[in-house]
């Protein structure tokens, strides 16, 4: 019974024009231009292709890569061979979670938080809750990007009953990491 019932509701809200006003107020992207030091946040490939090109295009002299363990090496390797020079990524790989990330790259990049400007690069659902966590550990200078090809090939017209029930669980994945932090005191 209650199954039916979280079927029934979860089918109401994805039918409902709600996802498309949350995925809208997600937007958390800011206007590009040259930084310090880029940050590609681990966890879809697309970000590591987003901030080579942007080291490539002369955005930032260095990158940082930040994960945990060999994660972080992979997203490095993948870096080189979108292009960007070895000698310009820097790997971070003790950062298990996004609250993780701003004490570890200031410490692997020497990066001044108050005074650096920072492009901290991730996924569109994820710019926020990273804006707030980098912010909370005094990062005063932040560029939010997501890779530039997803923004562009989306739709923001409305998205269709489809697309809202593709996006249906990275929203309940973001709403579940913002309590999670919330409570945690990490935003």
């Amino acid at each position: 019974m209650m199954s039916g019932t979280l079927l029934i509701a979860v089918s109401l809200f994805i039918l409902s024009p709600l996802p498309n006003i949350i995925y809208q107020a997600m937007d958390g992207q800011d206007e590009l231009r040259k930084a310090d030091v880029i940050i590609c946040l681990g966890g879809d490939p697309g970000r590591v292709i987003e901030a080579a090109r942007l080291l490539q295009d002369g955005y930032a002299p260095t990158m940082i890569v930040t994960n945990f363990g060999p994660a972080a090496h992979r997203m490095r390797s993948q870096a080189i061979e979108w292009g960007a020079s070895p000698d310009r990524v820097l790997v971070e790989a003790s950062s298990r979670r996004t609250a993780d990330h701003p004490a570890a790259v200031a410490k692997v990049g020497g990066i001044d938080i108050a005074n650096d400007t920072c492009i901290i690069v991730t996924s569109y659902t994820h710019l926020l809750r990273a804006r707030a966590v980098f912010e909370k550990a005094g990062y005063r200078n932040i560029i939010m990007q997501e890779p530039r090809w997803e923004r562009q090939a989306r739709d923001w017209n409305g998205i269709s009953w489809r697309g809202r029930f593709l996006i249906f669980p990275k929203l309940v994945y973001e709403g579940a990491g913002w309590a999670l932090y919330w409570v945690r005191g990490d935003v």
